[in-house]
């Protein structure tokens, strides 16, 4: 934090973002206003979003729908459920040939294998 009180660098954070690929499935409507659905694989995700490279443009704000396949509440018995998660894009960053677009889910929070507050 600094001195005016507002909090600077990654101390905003209230998750810690983990760098690692799970594939995800995103549907929505992209910058043109077509309807896509496009398989990809996460850069970086949190309990509560997540960012991705889509070669794509999407518009911020936008919604979109998040799949991440086994990654949802496993039901008494059996294997975990498909997490799904309507969710807000937040930032479009461009890199090389590809956008880095970041997400945070709309109601929802991922659980994950590793503490996350800071």
């Amino acid at each position: 934090m600094n001195n005016s009180g507002r909090f600077v660098g990654h101390e905003r954070r209230a998750q810690r973002r983990l760098k690692t690929a799970i594939p995800i499935l995103v549907r929505g409507v992209d910058a043109q206003g077509k309807k896509f659905e496009d398989s990809a694989e996460t850069v970086e995700v949190s309990r509560r979003g997540l960012s991705f490279l889509t070669e794509r443009k999407l518009k911020s704000p936008a919604t979109v729908t998040v799949i991440i396949p086994g990654r949802g509440q496993p039901h008494p018995g059996s294997r975990p459920t498909d997490f799904l998660a309507r969710a807000a894009v937040v930032r479009i960053h461009k890199e090389a040939e590809s956008y880095r677009v970041s997400l945070r889910f709309i109601g929802a929070t991922l659980a994950t294998h590793s503490a996350e507050t800071t």
